[in-house]
């Protein structure tokens, strides 16, 4: 029997740009329809998430008008002159605020589109990637409209906000299913369940006698009954991305390097829910598929792991070395114990391509990293790792970008006060002196300690909490007073209090001309655009956050297009 499109894969939406790479090529979307192209399954994508689509729906005279005050804002923020920079943000706002009309108006055509799309065609399952804040309504809008008009279609969630919330994402009851975990293989089953079954109900019927009564159904490492020692099936798809697929997109590829944590210890971190430590994925997969990325044009890489361990690290670039590939990438790495051979693996890593690490320092106070973060290294280890980089970096004579991560403020401990983890959060920076800092404020995420232990941690979270947490939209650049309140307070500071002070550390680190949150993989990709010094990345930044306020793509477009034509420039030199 020929069967037509059975799965609808569809990236959700959010109505602003939240980082400038957000508009990166869709690699789980696209390897899951590989995958099941293989199977014989015929799959399709929708992915509006491109970086002209901010500005989709929003009258021209509007964006262009709406720029001019905010970046007037943004200047005369920067000269100090804070109450002028005040009534230009209130003056602004019928202009933020019918910017956002139109663009919930077009979202919601998006929807009314795809819906659409899937009665006509009869298409049985519609899988949606759910993200955060504004990205996770629109999905739960578009499985709404989906049960309404399309009842006998089954709706999935996946994604990001699945692996973090589980079965918090589907309290609506508006999706049929989430996947948490990897989803070629279990699509597949579902797939081939269905066309065995007559209806949805008896299909959700089928689902539940063979997997129980949850409608999450974990796969991979978040599987509820996978043994620790367990090795990982690594026989990853690698994704055949369409022309579609490269048009409006940057072109770097999030290439999985392995999976797991080797920590997997940290008491704040959702990665916990995986439950096996990290295993590598062999070194010639991840070859062929930069060599198959490369014929298209992308040799931009960022590996996928929470942590790639040097061994990994260091086979990889061996191998990159080997085949004569030209590529950049980025990765995230852990604090270690220096030796020799730590300087010799990032030696290597560095001259086979590596650009960008980030690495997870939490907090400079020791004492809050042991008995709080539980991270498992020390401010010594954090601060020679990164002078190992740097060095490194220098006797190869290649850059290397470091982006740092800190966790601001946190939970304390006795005679620990919030002054003292500032200062020496402070005094970690004047030693490391990274290329960029991001600072998070504290989250208690379920099935992390700080959430199954909240009250041991200092956390009052309300009933409340979780469902308006997974739908709330983090805007750095958002005075705090103007944040929705969320129902959760640490050791007596409500959560508006809680962003005043992590905005405190923010501006102390902007102080010492240090950019703020930017992500490895653009300090990855602007080093190769020849943006090389501070000054640089503070003027990426500055202009980056102006086109991300306004929800326009001046700045992005020109950025993107730079960074494509050096992707295919690079690319090149493999063929």
């Amino acid at each position: 029997m020929k069967y037509g499109v059975e799965l609808l894969l569809v990236n959700s939406l959010a109505i602003r740009q939240r980082i400038t790479s957000d508009t990166a090529l869709e690699n789980s979307l696209a390897m899951i329809r590989t995958y099941l192209e293989d199977q014989g399954i015929e799959a399709e994508i929708i992915d509006n998430v491109r970086t002209s689509y901010v500005e989709k729906g929003v009258p021209r005279w509007c964006l262009a008008l709406l720029r001019w005050i905010v970046g007037l804002q943004l200047e005369v923020y920067q000269k100090g002159n804070q109450k002028l920079a005040l009534f230009l943000m209130l003056f602004s706002w019928p202009l933020q605020a019918l910017s956002l009309f139109c663009k919930r108006r077009y979202m919601n055509q998006m929807v009314e589109e795809i819906v659409k799309m899937v009665k006509e065609k009869e298409i049985p399952f519609v899988g949606i990637k759910t993200w955060y804040g504004d990205s996770f309504q629109w999905a739960i809008h578009l499985a709404s409209r989906l049960r309404t008009e399309c009842p006998e279609t089954v709706v999935i969630a996946g994604g990001p906000q699945v692996k973090v919330y589980g079965e918090n994402t589907l309290k609506d009851d508006e999706f049929d299913l989430a996947i948490m975990g990897p989803g070629e293989e279990i699509l597949e089953q579902l797939i081939r369940l269905h066309r065995r079954t007559q209806g949805k109900t008896e299909f959700l019927k089928a689902v539940r006698d063979e997997s129980g009564s949850s409608p999450l159904l974990r796969t991979g490492g978040f599987h509820a009954v996978k043994c620790v020692g367990e090795k990982a099936n690594f026989q990853e798809t690698i994704p055949r991305y369409r022309s579609v697929d490269l048009e409006d997109k940057i072109l770097f590829h999030t290439l999985v390097d392995g999976v797991g944590c080797s920590w997997n210890q940290c008491n704040f971190c959702s990665h916990t829910r995986q439950l096996i430590h990290y295993q590598g994925r062999p070194v010639e997969q991840i070859i062929e598929e930069m060599r198959a990325m490369t014929q298209l044009g992308i040799a931009f890489f960022r590996f996928s792991s929470s942590e790639t361990p040097l061994e990994q690290g260091r086979n990889i670039a061996q191998a990159i070395l080997d085949s004569g590939l030209k590529v950049n990438y980025s990765m995230f790495i852990r604090a270690t114990k220096v030796s020799s051979q730590t300087y010799d693996d990032f030696s290597i890593m560095i001259k086979s391509g590596l650009r960008a690490v980030f690495m997870g320092g939490e907090t400079g106070h020791d004492l809050i990293n042991d008995q709080v973060m539980n991270k498992g290294v020390t401010k010594k280890e954090i601060i020679d790792t990164i002078q190992c980089i740097k060095l490194a970096a220098d006797i190869v004579n290649e850059p290397c970008r470091i982006g740092l991560s800190l966790i601001y403020p946190c939970p304390l401990v006795a005679n620990v006060t919030l002054e003292d983890v500032f200062a020496e959060n402070i005094s970690l920076i004047e030693q490391t002196m990274p290329s960029t800092v991001v600072v998070n404020p504290p989250g208690a995420f379920p099935d992390t300690e700080w959430f199954d232990k909240a009250d041991q941690f200092g956390f009052d979270i309300g009933d409340d909490f979780i469902y308006n947490l997974m739908r709330y939209e983090y805007s750095i650049y958002k005075p705090a007073e103007f944040w929705p309140k969320l129902n959760v307070s640490l050791q007596g500071k409500q959560s508006i209090d809680l962003l005043r002070e992590t905005g405190k550390l923010r501006n102390a680190i902007a102080d010492m001309g240090i950019p703020t949150d930017i992500s490895d993989e653009y300090l990855m990709m602007t080093e190769a655009i020849g943006y090389r010094s501070k000054l640089d990345l503070l003027n990426f930044k500055k202009d980056s956050l102006l086109d991300i306020m306004t929800g326009s793509t001046y700045y992005s477009k020109d950025i993107v297009k730079r960074i494509n034509d050096h992707s295919r420039k690079l690319a090149k030199l493999n063929q």
